[in-house]
C-alpha cells in the first residue's frame, strides 16, 4: 500500500511544495533570529523545569525569592595590607559602577545611610526588643540593671554618657548587635562591610544586575568582571572570589556553546569522512548534508515559533540529531551505490520507501514518548528532533529522486568479503543463540548492581572552582544560600507578623534538634504591633521600677524615666524604609484573599518532620523546589519504563499486521537486549541511574529498531548492511560524543544510548529472514 501510495506522486510537483515550505522556514529563521531584538536563546536551567505541584502561592514564591537572590553578583576581597585593601575594594566599586551591565553596586557605605539606618531603630529603641531581653525583662528584669552595672565598668565596653544618657539601661546597642548577627557578620570599617575569618580581613562589594543572568547580554560581562580581579591582584595584591547566579550561568552557556559546537562539528566531520570513504563521490555528500540542514532548519524554526525560545540543553541534544537524520540518506544512497547502471531513481525510492517510513514511525515513537515527561526541556528536545526527522525524511522523498537520477560508477559496494562473513556468521545457529544469550547474562549480572540518583543538580554542570569560590564566601559572611522554605499566609500584614512569631517557638526546636542549622524570616527584624506594645510595655515598667535602684548604683545626676510615646510600626511602614532592603524579598505581598510571606532554611536535614508539621496546617506550605523536583525524577522513572513497555507493545502491532508474530519477536528482540545492555553498561562504569538513563531507552527503541526493520524489509542484506553500519557509526559519534559532556545527566543519557545503539546494531540481522540472505 506504501509503496503504490509512494509510485502515485509526482515528484516534480512534490519537490516543489517541498521547496516552498523551506524556503518558507528559511524567511522565518530570518525573522525569529536575524531580525529580533535579542537572541531567541533560553539559557536558565530552572526553564527546564516543571512548575510547582503544590498550590500556585508556593511557586509564586518560590518564583520571587529566586529571582530577588538570582540578580545579585557578590565579591570579597582579602589582602594584607588594609590601606592597599581598601584602595582595591574602592577602585573595583567604581568600576562596577561604570559598567551598565549593573543596576546597583553596593560597596562603601556612605556615612549618611548609615545614620539614616541607626536613627531608623533607635526612635524605636524602647519597642523593639530581642527574645533574651524580653525573657529577661519578664521573668528578672533586675538582671538588666546588674548587665548595664556590669557592662559600665568594663573597660572595653565603649559606653559613653551621651549613650547612657538616651539608653541608660543599654537595651539598643544589645538589639542592634542581634541585628548585625541576622543579617551578615560584616562589620563597617572605613565605610566597607568587612569582617576577619582566619585571621585575615575581608571586604564585601555586591551589585544587582540590570538584566537577568541567564541573558546573553548579561553574561557578556563576565570576562570584564574577571579580568578586573586579574588587575586588582596585579596592583593592589590582594585576592579576590566571587559568587552569583551570573557565573554559574555563564559557565553552563558556554559549556553547552563548546559541547553544541563539538558535537556538531565532529558529528559532521564524520559525516564527511563516512561517506567520501564509501561513496567516493562528492554529490552523495553534498546530499548527505542537504537532508541534515534542512533537518536541523526545520526543526529550529518551528521549535522557536512554538516555545518563542530554544533552551541550549536541547540545542546540545538537538546537535546529536545529525546522526539520525542521514539514516533515510544513507539507505537511500547505498541502493543507489548496489544498483550500479541499473539505477532508477523512482524505483529506488519505491524501494525503501516502506523501510524509511516504518523507521521513522518508530523513531518518532521512541522520541515523541519523551513528551510525557512534564520537563518542558524534555519536551522541546522530543519536538525539536521529532520536526527534524521528518524533515530530513521528507527531503529524502521529496528530492533525492530528482537530485540523484544519475547512476554511480559500476564498482563492488565497499567492505564486499566483510560483509559477506558477518552475515554468513548470522547463519550459524551458535552465533544467534550464543551472543545474544551473553549480553543478557551480562546484563543480569550488572543489573544487581544499579543504583539511582534523582538529585536535580545533575542538569548543570557544577564546576569545581566555582563552588570554591562560594564556598569560601558562605564562610567568611556566615550566610549560606538556600531555596528551602516555608510560604506562610494571613488575613493581613499583623495576622502575619503574628503567626511568624509564633513559628519561631516551633524554628527554635528544630534548630535544637538540628533539623535545621537556622532561619531567616520577616520576625527577626519587624516584631507585630501587639508584641510592639507588650514590648514598650515591659520596657516601661522597667523604667518605673528599676529607674531608681540604676541611677542610685551609678550616681546619675537625674532618674531614667520614659517619657517617649510609642508610636506603632506596621509591616508596610517598615518595608517602605531603606533599612529594609535585605529582607524585603522574605514578603510576597498580597495573593489572592490572603497576604503572604517566606521564612528561608537553612541546612535542611530532616525533610520529613517539616513535611509532617505542614500537613497539619493549612496556612503553612514547604517549598523545596530542588526536593520536589528530585522526587519527580523518580516518580517518572517508572513511568517512564511503563512508557517504553507500551512503546514496545505498539511497536509489535504495529509489525505484527506486516510481518507476523515469529517474525516480529526477532526485529523487536534486538532492542529488549540493547536496553538492558544500555543500562548495564552505565552501571559497569560507576555511573548512578537517573531518569535520563530510562528516556535514553527509548530513543534505543526507536533508532534501533531501524535497523531490525530494514533488514526484515529488505531483501538486498549486504547493501542493508551497509547503510545500517554507515547509520549507526554516526549515530555513535553524536550519541558518544554526548558521554564526554561535563554535565552527568547528558553524559549518562549520551552513555546508555551509545552502548545501547551499539547492540542494537550488533544484533540487527537476527531480523533476517534465512532465504532473504544474498
Amino acid at each position: 500500500m506504501l509503496n503504490k501510495l509512494s509510485s502515485s506522486f509526482n515528484h516534480s510537483k512534490l519537490a516543489i511544495i517541498w521547496l516552498v515550505l523551506v524556503v518558507l522556514s528559511c524567511a522565518l529563521l530570518l525573522k525569529q533570529w536575524g531580525f529580533s531584538s535579542s537572541v531567541p536563546i533560553e539559557t536558565d536551567i530552572m526553564k527546564l523545569l516543571p512548575q510547582s505541584r503544590q498550590d500556585p502561592l508556593a511557586q509564586v514564591a518560590f518564583d520571587r525569592v529566586t529571582s530577588s537572590v538570582s540578580d545579585k553578583v557578590v565579591f570579597v576581597l582579602k589582602g594584607s595590607n588594609d590601606q592597599q585593601l581598601f584602595a582595591a575594594a574602592e577602585s573595583l566599586q567604581n568600576s562596577l559602577s561604570s559598567l551598565n551591565a549593573f543596576s546597583q553596586v553596593t560597596g562603601k557605605i556612605e556615612q549618611q545611610k548609615q545614620n539614616t539606618w541607626s536613627r531608623y531603630y533607635f526612635s524605636h529603641r524602647f519597642q523593639f526588643l530581642t527574645d533574651e531581653q524580653r525573657s529577661r525583662l519578664e521573668l528578672a528584669p533586675e538582671q538588666q540593671v546588674q548587665k548595664v552595672i556590669q557592662t559600665i565598668y568594663n573597660p572595653f565596653s565603649g559606653v559613653t554618657g551621651s549613650e547612657l544618657s538616651s539608653d541608660p539601661f543599654l537595651l539598643f546597642r544589645d538589639y542592634l548587635s542581634h541585628l548585625n548577627q541576622l543579617t551578615t557578620q560584616f562589620q563597617i570599617q572605613q565605610g566597607f562591610l568587612t569582617t576577619q575569618f582566619q585571621n585575615d580581613t575581608y571586604v564585601l562589594i555586591t551589585a544587582t544586575l540590570a538584566d537577568s543572568p541567564y541573558s546573553m547580554s548579561a553574561q557578556q560581562v563576565v570576562p570584564t568582571l574577571k579580568s578586573l580581579e586579574q588587575t586588582l591582584k596585579a596592583q593592589y595584591d590582594v585576592d579576590s572570589a566571587h559568587t552569583g547566579v551570573l557565573f554559574y550561568a555563564d559557565f553552563g552557556t558556554q559549556s553547552a556553546k563548546s559541547e553544541i559546537s563539538t558535537i556538531g562539528l565532529f558529528s559532521l566531520l564524520g559525516v564527511i569522512v563516512i561517506v567520501l570513504f564509501v561513496f567516493r563521490s562528492a554529490a552523495p555528500l553534498l546530499l548527505a548534508l542537504l537532508s541534515i540542514s534542512v533537518g536541523l532548519l526545520v526543526a529550529l524554526v518551528a521549535t522557536t515559533a512554538i516555545f518563542g525560545k530554544v533552551h541550549l540543553f536541547s540545542l546540545v541534544f538537538g546537535a546529536s540529531l545529525i546522526g539520525v537524520s542521514i539514516d533515510y540518506a544513507f539507505h537511500y544512497l547505498t541502493d543507489r551505490l548496489a544498483a550500479q547502471d541499473k539505477w532508477d531513481s523512482i524505483k529506488g525510492l519505491q524501494h525503501i520507501f516502506t523501510a524509511i517510513t516504518l523507521g521513522l514511525i518508530t523513531s518518532l515513537i521512541g522520541y515523541l514518548g519523551l513528551l510525557i515527561a512534564p520537563f518542558p526541556g524534555l519536551q522541546q528536545l522530543a519536538l525539536f528532533s521529532a520536526i527534524g526527522l521528518v524533515a530530513a525524511y521528507a527531503t529524502v522523498v521529496a528530492w533525492y529522486p530528482i537530485l540523484a537520477r544519475k547512476a554511480t560508477a559500476n564498482r563492488p559496494l565497499p567492505g564486499e568479503m566483510l560483509w559477506r562473513w558477518w552475515l554468513a556468521q548470522w547463519q550459524k545457529r551458535g552465533v544467534r543463540t550464543s551472543l545474544p544469550l551473553a549480553l543478557l547474562i551480562f546484563s543480569a549480572v550488572q543489573l544487581t548492581q544499579v543504583n539511582y540518583d534523582d538529585d536535580i543538580r545533575q542538569l548543570q554542570a557544577m564546576p569545581k572552582e566555582l563552588k570554591q569560590q562560594e564556598e569560601l564566601i558562605n564562610q567568611v559572611s556566615g550566610v549560606k544560600s538556600s531555596q528551602q522554605m516555608l510560604v506562610v499566609r494571613a488575613e493581613s500584614d499583623e495576622q502575619l507578623l503574628i503567626k511568624l512569631e509564633q513559628l519561631d517557638r516551633t524554628l527554635t526546636q528544630w534548630k535544637l534538634q538540628q533539623t535545621i542549622s537556622g532561619y531567616q524570616s520577616l520576625s527577626q527584624y519587624l516584631p507585630s504591633i501587639e508584641r510592639q506594645k507588650s514590648d514598650y510595655q515591659l520596657v516601661s515598667n522597667l523604667y518605673q521600677n528599676y529607674g531608681p535602684s540604676l541611677s542610685e548604683s551609678l550616681k546619675l545626676s537625674a532618674q531614667p524615666t520614659l517619657t517617649e510615646p510609642m508610636i506603632p510600626v506596621s509591616l508596610a511602614d517598615y518595608l517602605n524604609q531603606n533599612v529594609s532592603e535585605p529582607v524585603q524579598f522574605l514578603y510576597l505581598g498580597k495573593i489572592g484573599e490572603s497576604v503572604a510571606s517566606v521564612i528561608m532554611l537553612r541546612d535542611v536535614s530532616n525533610s520529613d518532620e517539616i513535611n509532617a508539621f505542614t500537613s497539619q496546617r493549612a496556612d503553612i506550605s514547604y517549598l523545596d523546589k530542588a526536593g520536589e523536583i528530585s522526587a519527580l525524577f523518580g516518580e517518572y522513572r517508572t513511568k517512564v519504563m511503563e512508557l517504553l513497555a507500551a512503546a514496545l507493545i505498539g511497536i509489535s502491532l504495529l509489525l505484527a499486521k506486516r510481518y507476523g508474530v515469529a517474525h516480529t519477536i526477532r526485529i523487536v528482540f534486538p532492542c529488549m537486549v540493547a536496553c538492558l545492555v544500555g543500562i548495564a553498561v552505565t552501571t559497569l562504569t560507576g555511573s548512578t541511574l537517573n531518569l535520563f538513563n530510562l528516556l535514553a531507552l527509548v530513543l534505543v527503541v526507536g533508532i534501533g529498531i531501524d535497523y531490525t526493520l530494514f533488514f526484515a524489509e529488505q531483501a538486498q542484506s549486504r547493501s542493508t548492511l551497509l547503510a545500517i553500519t554507515l547509520s549507526a557509526m554516526t549515530t555513535l559519534l553524536s550519541f558518544g560524543l554526548l558521554s564526554l559532556s561535563e554535565t552527568h545527566a547528558i553524559h549518562s543519557f549520551g552513555l546508555t544510548t551509545l552502548s545501547g545503539i551499539f547492540v542494537a546494531w550488533l544484533l540487527s540481522p537476527l531480523a533476517i529472514k534465512r532465504q532473504k540472505i544474498q
